[in-house]
């Protein structure tokens, strides 16, 4: 399975004349999903609006499972989902973005930035302390269950969903210091984030 390595700040009040270029840049908003009232960040990147958050919606079963199965992780990083269970976990409204998508949002980002690092524009400052997190997007390094059963990467690798044609499933993943397409491990469980439907 291929994985693409590609590797927020909300808008505050700040005096007049103040705003940073990264403020200015992001268009927060916020979704409420109505079957579990859980309010998530949304952002827009180009001309999408992203989740700015991991999806956090607990299915019945053993489809979705904290990180190390560990509670201690969801706030921050969302549930991990199996392949099983992306259809029953996406609210309506929204879906699990392509892959073609993901980079659609990417070259947006890369190009009005100016940067060669994505990352320096869309992860969490948290995990990149460089990073202006320009648009909101916030994406932190949630790592992935492996077929081995494993948690691993935590902290390292941000590891999400992507459906393909043919309702195919495949997944990328961002990683510190890489910009580009490598191969990776095939992996069991991973985050989701999810695009609004176009209106």
């Amino acid at each position: 399975m291929a994985l693409m390595t590609m590797t927020r700040k909300i808008m505050q009040p700040q005096a007049e004349g103040a705003q940073t270029a990264k403020r200015t840049a992001a268009e927060m908003g916020t979704f409420v999903d109505p079957r579990d009232g859980t309010e998530y960040k949304t952002c827009k990147i180009g001309n999408q609006i992203w989740l700015a958050e991991n999806l956090k919606f607990e299915l019945d079963s053993d489809d979705c499972v904290a990180y190390d199965e560990d509670y201690q992780y969801f706030d921050k990083y969302g549930y991990l989902y199996c392949e099983n269970g992306l259809e029953a976990a996406i609210p309506e409204g929204w879906h699990l973005p392509t892959q073609k998508e993901w980079e659609t949002m990417v070259r947006f980002a890369k190009k009005d930035s100016r940067c060669k690092d994505v990352l320096s524009v869309i992860a969490s400052e948290e995990w990149i302390e460089s990073s202006s997190d320009k648009y909101g997007f916030s994406m932190f390094p949630g790592g992935m269950r492996d077929c081995g059963d494993d948690f691993v990467q935590l902290g390292y690798s941000a590891c999400f969903w992507v459906r393909e044609e043919g309702n195919r499933y495949d997944c990328i993943s961002f990683e510190e210091g890489f910009d580009g397409i490598n191969d990776g491990e095939t992996l069991l469980y991973a985050s989701v984030r999810l695009v609004k439907n176009a209106e």
